[in-house]
């Protein structure tokens, strides 16, 4: 039986419990409180003294092309797949995999292979079905079948407002949202729809004619890439406010995407300046996804691939730099997010009976030691276990 204690522990269950120390049974947080003991038959526990640091849940990215994005720009610009000690050092314990451009050399399939392979190594996968365009690609031959017999798919993803696919009606991204529905209720779950905005001027224009027509599928809605303008961060905001999800993405700013990209942390705290409810604001990092700027023909103007330890690292302004509570900015890229894809309340919390997916941050709020599912992967900063083929 595998038996882990944290000790002197600054607890953010995301909500403060202030200090303690949280015991671990197998795979699952058994108890949390003050001066804990280790029971009789506990053997060989692992210790770790957390010195007063800040501990929370693990860190959830549900916008993540571990298959590897890119590729605009010919095959030699193809982001190569996630490997387990990027998201291990970035204090991710939980990931949503996806396509992203190319859905000809990679394929839903691949996704959730590798959504497999990534959870026998040690983190905790889910994955979207479909991809850029329609019709969308799927590992079952349909979106209602793979969310209803496919364990891993909890959303399907499509593109809107981008020159790389061609325009969505409203009728078919309203059919493809009810197909992401009716499919999770036959799973028992809330079936999500995350829709890629683009840089095109509609931008959520097509969502806001869907929800004239079905406002119950807002709930299933997650607009991402929404800080890449000020048009579709306002819009998304509209959204939010009508019951969908707003999702920054913090690979994405000034430097990777251009002038007019909004920096992750700063979309966040004016977002809820505005009133936006902070129970609908996402933050995904778009990790191994390609960041690619194109000139007024279309043409790549350049590239880079997202950088997946942005989500810590705009946790981390978020407080420093926007002021924000820890509890507060925890909840983009924790508890809602658990919420939104019917993991909770397994994950996206600390509590009794929830995953032992917790993070403890050092001083300077940067991932020090991590256990996803109970395992200990990273201690005071020196990685404990790679993937498969990682050297």
């Amino acid at each position: 039986m595998n038996t882990a204690i944290i000790r002197n522990a600054n607890i953010y269950a995301p909500d403060p419990l202030g200090n303690g120390d949280i015991l671990i049974v197998n795979d699952k947080i058994a108890a949390i409180g003050p001066d804990l003991s280790l029971p009789e038959w506990a053997g060989d526990a692992v210790e770790l003294d957390a010195k007063g640091r800040i501990v929370t849940p693990g860190l959830i990215d549900g916008h993540v092309h571990i298959t590897g994005g890119g590729g605009e720009a010919g095959f030699h610009t193809q982001v190569p797949p996630l490997p387990l000690s990027v998201p291990v050092t970035g204090g991710v314990t939980t990931i949503g995999g996806l396509l992203g451009t190319d859905g000809v050399t990679r394929h839903v399939d691949n996704v959730l292979a590798k959504a497999c392979s990534l959870e026998e190594e040690g983190l905790s996968t889910f994955i979207m079905t479909g991809g850029y365009p329609l019709p969308s690609p799927t590992i079952t031959g349909a979106v209602q079948r793979d969310f209803a017999c496919v364990h891993k798919v909890r959303g399907a993803k499509i593109a809107i407002a981008d020159h790389r696919v061609a325009p969505v009606s409203a009728r078919q991204l309203a059919a493809l949202a009810t197909d992401a529905r009716v499919g999770g209720m036959l799973r028992g779950i809330v079936g999500m729809l995350v829709i890629h905005i683009g840089a095109s001027a509609e931008g959520l224009s097509r969502i806001f004619e869907v929800l004239e027509q079905c406002p119950y599928l807002g709930r299933h809605l997650i607009a991402t890439h929404i800080n890449r303008s000020p048009l579709a961060f306002e819009q998304s905001e509209e959204l939010a406010r009508r019951g969908g999800f707003m999702d920054v993405s913090s690979g994405l700013n000034a430097q990777t995407l251009g002038p007019d990209c909004l920096k992750p942390s700063a979309a966040i705290a004016r977002a809820l300046k505005d009133g936006v409810p902070v129970e609908h604001i996402l933050m995904s990092s778009d990790g191994y996804g390609s960041a690619a700027r194109y000139d007024d023909n279309g043409n790549v103007d350049g590239l880079v691939a997202s950088d997946l330890h942005t989500l810590a690292g705009e946790f981390r302004d978020m407080v420093r730099l926007e002021g924000l509570p820890v509890e507060t900015a925890l909840l983009p890229v924790t508890r809602n997010v658990a919420k939104a894809f019917s993991l909770h309340p397994a994950k996206g919390q600390l509590a009794p009976g929830s995953d032992a997916d917790i993070l403890v941050w050092d001083e300077d709020l940067r991932p020090n030691s991590v256990f996803a599912r109970g395992a200990l992967l990273l201690r005071e900063g020196n990685l404990l276990r790679k993937g498969t083929f990682e050297a």
